[in-house]
């Protein structure tokens, strides 16, 4: 299938989460309007780099119900959580050399997303990361 990604940030908190595999799905308020089945994560300040890669595999929106083992999915199902979609991680990947804000701005034009941009937005930079970065698979939570 054909990546079709946003950019998008978040806390270190979360992607620390993320990472660990504790938080499975990511939580917004939206939906983009295009097909997305790809994450560009900006770890925000402090970190201030893109950092990871995260292949979805659904997007649920509320009040449909997702599993309740990962960090904030029960409160998701029951429908406290200001976000009404679950964006489910299916891959993370990490950059092995995650891109400073510093190198961002200056190569790319990149100013980090407050929602989200679609990836033709900084076509060099999606370009740059699909042919330029090594990625490595940290966690795979795919499931049939």
């Amino acid at each position: 299938m054909e990546e079709k990604a946003i950019y998008i940030s978040i806390k270190p908190q979360y992607t620390k989460l993320i990472e660990s595999g504790r938080k499975d799905h990511e939580f917004r308020k939206y939906i983009p309007k295009r097909f997305i089945n790809t994450l560009y994560v900006y770890e925000s300040s402090p970190t201030s780099a893109l950092k990871y890669v995260i292949k979805l595999s659904d997007i649920i929106q509320s009040p449909n119900q997702i599993s309740d083992s990962g960090y904030g999915n029960n409160e998701f199902n029951q429908g406290i959580k200001e976000e009404k979609f679950a964006y489910k991680i299916n891959k993370v990947y990490k950059l092995e050399h995650p891109i400073p804000l510093v190198e961002l701005k200056e190569k790319f034009g990149f100013s980090p997303p407050q929602s989200y941009a679609y990836d033709d937005r900084y076509p060099e930079l999606t370009e740059y990361i699909k042919t330029k970065t090594n990625l490595i698979l940290i966690i795979n939570i795919y499931k049939n």
